[in-house]
């Protein structure tokens, strides 16, 4: 008869395959570190552990690894249902590796256009959407140079909400947070890096990620309930029995761990706790539409949005990969209604604007669509963090250790990285670095 310890290396060894499933049967029995969540950020803090030598175990729940970053191909060429831009691409440790790899990113230089109905606006016609989008960012800059913790939207001019253009300008900000400036703090904002055009990954940003990850020991369909920890190390209980370990990561988007479907044994500093309530996921959500032929007026890819006076409209990258799909996405609130009302709906919504745009007869081209719905995912509950008003600093708390024993990563805790795939890149780099330092330390 197996004892306990064959019996869970074995489980553990049955979902992987080759050096990683060797590699976790070898270590499964106490680990120098138990990461929990295989999204950006606790795929890098594994690897760079195991680099140092350091024995490491992933905990996934999902069935499969890359967190919100996932690349789709079910409607043929291959989409982001999360992340797909490679932000601040001059500090975007992510655009090195694609290059290396030979995913060959590219600066996206795909034109914007803007529909007014079927009337494709001229430059000229745009002339005041730039105008109040280079005065929202001015102003922004000069507040948050004041260091003013207060909603991004009080900082602007009555002028500027005044102006016709404003609706749209302030839906471009919503995607920035996934939330409307109304909500976000403006200082926290202020502090994300911006540098260099954003770049694509035609492949999939997310592939990237599975590539980068493709021989880590994770064991996936295993949520953690509860980390218990004490002077002696920690201890995760999931559906597979209790895995203990010398430190924790803990790589879990900010609104899981304020959900609370993991629990602290103790529980975590009120202030820590309160850090990731300060740190929500606001919502970007996407709908991909394919069609049985090219329907648009260009053979390249482009950037549409629809005007409207509310600015409700979604935005809409066509021609994705040369391919017959377009993805459409919405934020903040109308991503909320959108999920609300079900993926029929949603692909209905993005569907009609385009009728809009084009004309009714590319319906009898449609051949069917997707949708995403990132805040009813329960390992993720929301698209990329944003900082309540009044809040800032709530990431740097969570940058340090708790009890010498547990490691916070994670898009939410990287200042001028957050809501990005680079930002939780950094933030397991960090954690590899404390995680390291705990073991080797008086903690050990």
């Amino acid at each position: 008869m197996m004892n306990r310890r064959q019996l869970l290396q074995g489980m553990m060894a049955a979902t992987l395959t080759g050096s990683a499933a060797a590699r976790l049967a070898a270590q499964a029995a106490t680990p120098d570190v138990i990461v929990t969540g295989a999204g950006g950020a606790g795929l890098t803090a594994a690897k760079e552990l195991l680099k140092s030598g350091h024995t490491v175990l992933v905990l996934e729940a999902r069935d499969r690894i890359g967190g919100r970053a996932f690349t789709d191909s079910s409607l043929g060429p291959p989409w982001d249902r999360g992340c797909s831009w490679l932000h601040a691409p001059d500090a975007n440790p992510w655009v090195a590796y694609a290059r290396e790899q030979g995913f060959e990113p590219t600066v996206d230089q795909s034109p914007s256009h803007v529909y007014r109905g079927t009337h494709r606006m001229s430059g000229a016609e745009m002339a005041g959407l730039r105008a109040v989008s280079e005065r929202i960012e001015h102003e922004l800059d000069a507040a948050g140079r004041r260091g003013l913790d207060v909603p991004a939207e009080a900082a602007l001019t009555q002028a500027t909400l005044a102006d016709a253009w404003y609706p749209m300008a302030m839906a471009e900000m919503t995607s920035w947070e996934g939330i409307e400036p109304a909500n976000f703090s403006l200082l926290d904002q202020h502090q994300f890096l911006f540098a260099g055009d954003d770049m694509l990954v035609a492949r999939g940003y997310g592939a990237l990620l599975a590539h980068y990850a493709r021989d880590l020991p994770v064991r996936l369909r295993t949520p953690v309930s509860r980390i218990r920890w004490d002077a002696r190390g920690v201890t995760a209980e999931t559906p597979a029995g209790a895995l203990s370990a010398r430190v924790a990561v803990v790589a879990l988007p900010s609104s899981v761990i304020a959900a609370g479907p993991v629990i602290f044994s103790p529980h975590l500093p009120v202030p820590v706790l309160q850090a990731h309530h300060d740190l929500p996921l606001g919502l970007m959500n996407k709908v991909a539409l394919r069609f049985k032929r090219n329907v648009f007026p260009s053979e390249r890819n482009e950037h549409w949005r629809l005007r409207r006076d509310d600015g409700r409209g979604m935005s809409y990258q066509t021609r994705i990969a040369a391919s017959h799909v377009c993805v459409a996405a919405a934020a903040g609130r109308l991503a909320y209604e959108l999920e609300a009302a079900g993926e029929a709906a949603a692909i209905e919504h993005a569907l009609g604007e385009l009728v809009q745009m084009l004309g009714n007869d590319i319906r009898r081209h449609f051949d069917r669509g997707a949708a995403t719905a990132w805040s009813s995912d329960p390992y993720a509950r929301g698209s990329y963090s944003h900082c309540l008003p009044g809040r800032f600093g709530a990431r740097a708390l969570l940058t340090g250790s708790v009890g010498g024993r547990i490691v916070f990563a994670g898009e939410h805790t990287e200042q001028t990285a957050y809501g990005t795939l680079h930002g939780a890149h950094l933030s397991g780099l960090r954690a590899a670095r404390e995680a390291r330092r705990l073991l080797s330390g008086s903690f050990a």
